[in-house]
């Protein structure tokens, strides 16, 4: 009864929407993926600079490519998913139109 009223409250709440959450994973995700690939690239140039030249070049560079790397991948996975967004939203106006086709047969 208690999960009830409160899957009930939330629903009434005008912030709580299920695309609000959606657009909140998508941000996250992507912030998620560009860092990973800035922390990653920098380590691997802080020990290569460091087993190497040690004058903090190679760190730069990897730290740069790091950046590119992840946002290269970030805008990558947002296409993926409005392409999946738009294919599901196609597939239901399609479902709608076929819907309303069969009832007049």
């Amino acid at each position: 009864m208690l999960q009830f009223t409160l899957v009930m409250a939330l629903k009434k709440m005008p912030f709580f929407d299920v695309r609000n959450l959606r657009n909140l994973n998508l941000v996250i995700t992507f912030g998620l993926i560009v860092l990973s690939n800035i922390f990653v690239a920098g380590l691997l140039g802080y020990y290569i600079d460091k087993w190497t030249f040690k004058n903090h070049l190679i760190f730069i560079i990897f730290l740069f490519l790091g950046v590119g790397s992840g946002l290269y991948n970030g805008v990558k996975y947002l296409i993926r998913e409005v392409d999946k967004l738009d294919r599901i939203a196609r597939e239901r106006k399609e479902d709608d139109s076929g819907h309303t086709d069969s009832h007049s047969d």
